[in-house]
């Protein structure tokens, strides 16, 4: 270490930072073209694509302005869109602004979005926010946050009202304007869970530093990272450690720790310019070591789920309500667990364990001004109260596994989300939260306010079903492998569309794992139950087929044994995981996609056999072998070593 680095550990203690309110906020000039509709030429706002059976230009007075653009329509059928190119840049993030008010607008509501397409046209995904409906006098902004795929070669903001919507609606003062992103986000790896050092203390504590070099003055070269660890509420540290090679977007600190005592403690990670030694930004982390029983329900070092004292891997659905008619059929299937949006009463909880299965309590909507909103918060400062006070209800349920905290809510929401993880994470230290995100690209956003991450690929059938391992592989790396991934496999169909084959559903499920998946919760129950077009006992029949080839892996996939060391060559679709279990080598290999594949596999020792769907393969002595895989296809092969 040099010795501008250890001059810095000494003096960490007197830096300060206002990272939150200096990063944190858009700048730059406004990107929409004609943002106010004032610009117009034939009753078409210039610059804007918007089609005049529903849309106009209003004289009649805007929030700002002269005018402002007016949605009017009487048909549900009609969908249209008021749309223009904005020019932005891949990889970063962008703030999206409109305001809004309506008059008896029914069936949807009036919104602003920005979407991407790749260089061929097709669609990347977007970011929607959330609008407003009824009867609304007052002028509303409504607003989002988000960042643009790497792959993105063109991008649109666009008003609108989502489908199905009647009445009338209006825009004014749209706004897409470069967000300044702290320079510096980081996550504890080791311990992963909570911070939490349970008995035996680790060598070290590791930390990921992720970095954006764009906004350090100097580049990586104008600064090093500082790391110091205090008692709570003293600044005195007892360990530090500092990071003078910034190469990279993303690097790692390592604080020793090998004789830290029990207690809490505060992790420090500042990002410090060079020339003035003061911090560009900080981020701290709570460190708590435990000696004695761990808890009920927690996540170890190889981001398991250990409940009771042993792994669990969570195999679910998401449901509705919870009753005793549907659990009873519910349970011929191999699911262990299930996520009711209903968040279920004393009652319903007892039914669940009586029946021996597990709740990922929701809790998601425990936030004021959202759509499903309990009516017993009534203001932003309540969310507090109701969170606390339903976490302490269940919190000591046998049933109770983990807590669902945020169903895709956008960015713009981030300091209520962090709020919310610090509550549940104060009112129970026994039980992890659970996220589910559509925002892949935006995961390393979230890191501060889930325990476990998810997100949600619902391709089928407008998409590949290979869009299920490429989510899983984005989500993980966001991660960094340092935190549990429960992914969101689909098994629903979406409106006049077909569901998911069984080669399909099956496939994703096994995408996912060989991704990193250390569960997955199926989307979902209800949508099974009530789809009148397609025979629920041939769906459910497809689904337990593929939840119980899982669970008979269930000790497979939750094995720490060291696996062999093997190479497989494949194409990109191609999706692949070794385990090692009572002595065997498992190789699960999955094509994501619609053709035939070949994998070529070559282990580091030569095998005694490889078995595939209990046949062997004439392999004995030798290192490698050759595997044909079908579309969507799934094989698992068993290897004695």
């Amino acid at each position: 270490m040099l010795k501008i680095a250890a001059a810095l550990i000494v003096a960490f203690a007197s830096f300060a930072c206002g990272c939150a309110d200096e990063w944190e906020a858009p700048t730059g000039p406004n990107l929409v073209a004609n943002p106010s509709f004032e610009a117009v030429a034939e009753g078409v706002p210039l610059s804007w694509s918007a089609p005049s059976e529903v849309y106009r230009v209003d004289d009649s007075g805007g929030r700002t302005g002269d005018r402002c653009l007016r949605f009017s329509n009487d048909d549900p059928q009609r969908y249209q869109l008021c749309t223009q190119t904005v020019d932005l840049e891949p990889g970063s993030v962008y703030e999206y602004s409109v305001w809004v008010r309506t008059a008896g607008l029914h069936g949807g509501s009036a919104s602003i979005c920005v979407e991407w397409a790749d260089a061929a046209g097709g669609y990347l995904g977007g970011s929607y926010a959330d609008g407003v409906s009824g009867d609304t006098a007052q002028w509303t902004q409504v607003r989002g946050i988000a960042r643009v795929p790497e792959n993105a070669a063109r991008c649109t903001v666009t008003c609108y009202v989502t489908r199905g919507g009647i009445g009338s609606a209006w825009w004014d003062d749209a706004s897409v304007r470069r967000w300044r992103e702290r320079p510096m986000r980081t996550f504890l790896v080791t311990p992963p869970y909570r911070g939490l050092i349970l008995n035996a203390a680790p060598p070290y504590l590791e930390a990921n530093v992720e970095l954006l070099t764009s906004q350090i003055k100097g580049g990586a070269g104008g600064a090093l990272i500082v790391a110091r660890l205090s008692p709570a509420g003293d600044d005195r540290p007892v360990a530090a450690a500092a990071v003078e090679d910034l190469a990279g977007d993303r690097v790692s600190v390592r604080v020793p720790i090998a004789d830290l005592k029990p207690g809490s403690y505060t992790l420090t990670i500042a990002l410090v310019d060079r020339e003035t030694g003061q911090a560009i930004c900080e981020e701290t982390h709570r460190v708590t070591r435990r000696t004695g029983f761990p808890p009920k329900c927690y996540i170890d070092e190889n981001n398991r789920l250990i409940v009771d004292g042993k792994p669990f891997f969570p195999l679910g659905m998401y449901w509705s309500n919870v009753s005793e008619d549907e659990l009873r059929v519910y349970k011929e299937g191999p699911f262990n667990c299930l996520m009711p949006y209903g968040s279920p009463n004393r009652e319903q909880m007892d039914l669940v364990n009586r029946f021996g299965l597990k709740v990922i309590y929701s809790i998601k909507d425990f936030y004021y001004g959202t759509e499903w909103c309990p009516d017993f918060i009534q203001s932003e400062a309540d969310e507090e109260r109701a969170v606390r006070d339903r976490v302490r209800e269940f919190c000591g349920h046998p049933a109770l596994l983990a807590w669902y905290t945020n169903d895709e809510r956008p960015l713009t929401m981030l300091p209520r989300l962090e709020a919310h993880q610090r509550w549940v994470e104060e009112e129970d230290p026994n039980h992890p939260t659970w996220v589910v995100l559509f925002q892949v690209d935006q995961v390393g956003s979230y890191l501060r306010t889930f325990d476990v991450i998810g997100t949600d690929p619902y391709p089928i059938p407008d998409r590949p079903a290979a869009m299920a391992g490429e989510w899983a592989a984005t989500t993980r790396r966001a991660v960094a492998d340092g935190r549990p991934l429960w992914m969101v496999p689909q098994a629903f169909r979406w409106p006049d569309k077909r569901p998911p084959t069984f080669d399909e559903m099956r496939s994703m499920a096994w995408q996912c794992i060989a991704e990193g998946a250390d569960g997955l919760i199926f989307y979902s129950w209800f949508d099974l139950r009530n789809d009148p077009e397609h025979p629920f006992a041939e769906r459910w029949g497809e689904l337990k087929r593929v939840a119980q080839e899982i669970s008979d892996m269930i000790p497979v996939l939750l094995s720490v044994e060291e696996p062999p060391a093997v190479d497989v060559q494949a194409p990109g679709v191609v999706h692949w995981t070794i385990r090692r279990y009572q002595g065997a080598a498992y190789l699960i290999l999955v094509n994501g996609g619609e053709e035939p594949a070949t994998a070529s596999v070559r282990f580091a020792r030569p095998l005694e056999r490889v078995v595939l769907a209990g046949k062997s393969v004439a392999l004995s002595g030798d290192r490698e072998f050759r595997a044909s895989l079908p579309p969507l296809a799934v094989q698992i092969y068993r290897a004695e070593m």
